[in-house]
């Protein structure tokens, strides 16, 4: 017998609780004076997410929102205009708010309710039951918490905002390192079976330099310098790296004026699909079609076996996993497309 994971009974209380909250309610006669988004979250999860926050304002335009995150995932709200403040600490929840919008919260955030009691009460478990064994993409799901109070608006694309400080600096960048046309590459992943092989990153690489015209920017964090340098040790053609003393909104700025974006599922992916940056995405062991790219100048590769999604730790064909599958040629075809759209 297999019990419900943490996250499922996460996910029942907080459908408990919003039935309780909105009880005997028409939720969408009410206009808020504030709203609070709880989104305690990943980078790229935060990234889909961020067409909710204009689709609120846009409703209602007088209502200050405020959002609470992960510390790192929130330099990607820096010069959001629908958003009044970022919080980075659960505990810093200190008010009542008219709404509250649990885009994903803890167990923490569950019981601040019970403090602070709202109008009305949001969730994502309800939609996640209400389309239990066919999981939207991440953009609808999003869209789905949000739908009962925003009435007839359309969904949206996500978007992120980038500052003029993360645009002086990433100019600089471009300018020190003479980067015209460039891709930008992250090979990495929080998890070592999402990502693909450092000998096909490498061909792939040589191959953008030398017949592509592409220069290469391998982008990541420092503790993604090793993987990096494995991938570079092979490479033939000149090379910049974006790996220390950068931020993600900073990261956002460099993706939004490169030519193309290769890379594993992950942050850096999300933020290029929100930022309609040209690129191709390479999948494995996660679910299908919830994070995939919905741009039309983007590609995506996936071989889903018999065994996804899986627990992305243990794999059941470790001498031939769904991301060793993938071929060069794969990716060169794709890239091949992309780049053909993005100049028709």
């Amino acid at each position: 017998m297999k019990f419900p994971s943490r996250e499922q009974w996460l996910y029942f209380f907080n459908i408990l609780v919003s039935r309780w909250v909105n009880s005997g309610k028409n939720i969408s006669a009410y206009y808020p004076e504030n709203i609070l988004c709880i989104k305690w979250d990943e980078i790229g999860d935060l990234a889909t997410s961020t067409h909710v926050f204009s689709l609120l304002h846009s409703k209602f335009p007088d209502a200050k929102i405020d959002v609470i995150t992960k510390p790192y995932s929130a330099t990607l709200l820096l010069g959001n205009p629908n958003i009044n403040q970022v919080f980075t600490d659960i505990s810093a929840w200190n008010k009542k708010y008219d709404f509250v919008i649990e885009m994903r919260g803890t167990s923490k955030s569950l019981w601040k309710i019970f403090r602070y009691f709202p109008k009305v009460r949001l969730d994502r478990g309800t939609v996640r039951a209400r389309h239990r064994g066919m999981q939207l993409h991440e953009y609808d799901t999003n869209y789905e918490i949000i739908k009962p109070i925003i009435g007839n608006l359309e969904n949206r694309h996500p978007e992120i905002f980038i500052t003029q400080n993360a645009l002086k600096r990433i100019e600089e960048f471009i300018n020190h390192n003479g980067l015209v046309r460039y891709a930008v590459i992250h090979a990495g992943a929080r998890r070592e079976l999402r990502r693909w092989t450092d000998s096909g990153y490498a061909e792939i690489c040589n191959w953008l330099y030398a017949v592509k015209g592409l220069q290469l920017v391998f982008a990541g964090t420092v503790d993604e310098e090793n993987q990096i340098q494995k991938i570079t040790e092979k490479l033939n053609v000149p090379f910049t790296l974006f790996t220390n003393h950068f931020d993600l909104m900073e990261l956002s700025a460099l993706l939004q004026k490169a030519t193309l974006f290769v890379g594993n599922e992950s942050g850096p992916l999300q933020i290029a699909c929100a930022l309609k940056t040209p690129l191709v995405a390479l999948f494995g062991p996660g679910v299908p079609t919830v994070f995939y790219p919905k741009t039309s100048n983007s590609a995506m590769i996936h071989h889903v076996l018999e065994c996804n999604p899986c627990d992305q730790i243990h794999c059941v064909h470790p001498e031939n996993t769904c991301m060793q599958r993938i071929t060069v040629l794969e990716v060169k075809t794709a890239i091949e497309s992309v780049l053909t759209n993005a100049n028709s």
